[in-house]
């Protein structure tokens, strides 16, 4: 496991440290596994939101669905 030094704002900091006694009672390494939780969040609403805008690039150009055989309705059914 890494080890990473990381500066934030007192009201963060407070923020921070109230959520990991809250989510995890204060327990050894709490800030850790706060820290943590979020990043992964974030890491997977970033590929999640990547995966969609590819889909709707390739919604946007289209599938190649075929020729239209059909001209007109009534030749799919036996009505007329």
């Amino acid at each position: 496991m890494g080890h990473l030094t990381v500066s934030v704002d007192k009201h963060t900091e407070q923020s921070l440290r109230a959520l990991a006694k809250e989510k995890y009672a204060g327990k050894k390494g709490a800030i850790s596994k706060v820290v943590m939780d979020a990043v992964e969040r974030m890491a997977e609403e970033n590929h999640r939101q990547r995966a969609v805008e590819s889909l709707k690039a390739m919604m946007e150009k289209g599938f190649p669905m075929g020729k239209i055989l059909v001209k007109h309705r009534s030749e799919l059914y036996d009505r007329k």
